[in-house]
């Protein structure tokens, strides 16, 4: 994939076989753990192996149990550990937006291309959120941005229509998320 090769991934993928979506998947739940690699990256190698509608689908939901594992995490090893994994401002600011908006923050924060996506996990694990409620404003928050990335990794033999793709569809993306964060966050009673 940095190499811009679809044929070695689609050779790499061969090798795992049937296994393919499940090996895409846990490098996914990795990433959410380690880090080690951007999701970005497993969302166009998903979109090359499987086409852009299921491989975009395959990365939403694997990225959704990913963070439903950060979740869990935290809700099973408390404060303790996610203030060793999360920096003492994130934490804070992190805490202040779920605990105001509850759900309606993790559904926000998922339309948002600029906002962290495992801190908000964990602290929604240290709140009082009903787990299958995060699950799915999780998983649905990440529906414009998954399939705008999975779509874009079909343009990755055309680098500069793909750059020029890329900022429109950030800029999209975020003006989006921002006017749904408005929307939703009016109409929360939290915030009145």
């Amino acid at each position: 994939l940095v190499q811009g090769n679809p044929s070695a991934l689609r050779e790499w993928a061969a090798s795992f076989g049937i296994w393919a979506p499940l090996a895409t998947s846990l490098l996914m739940v990795v990433q959410a753990l380690a880090a080690p690699i951007p999701a970005v990256l497993i969302t166009a190698t998903n979109s090359l192996l499987f086409g852009p509608f299921i491989g975009g689908l395959l990365s939403i939901f694997s990225a959704s149990v990913a963070a439903f594992i950060c979740f869990g995490i935290a809700r099973t090893c408390g404060e303790p550990l996610v203030c060793r994994l999360l920096p003492d401002s994130v934490l804070k600011k992190t805490d202040t937006f779920v605990a105001s908006h509850g759900v309606t923050a993790i559904l926000v924060a998922r339309l948002l291309p600029f906002v962290p996506f495992d801190p908000i996990s964990y602290v929604a694990g240290l709140s009082r959120m009903n787990a299958w409620h995060f699950f799915l404003a999780t998983l649905i928050g990440q529906i414009p941005a998954g399939m705008t990335y999975s779509y874009l990794a079909q343009e990755i033999d055309r680098p500069v229509r793909m750059a020029v793709m890329i900022i429109g569809a950030l800029v999209g993306l975020m003006l989006f998320g921002l006017m749904m964060r408005k929307v939703l966050l009016s109409d929360d009673p939290k915030t009145e």
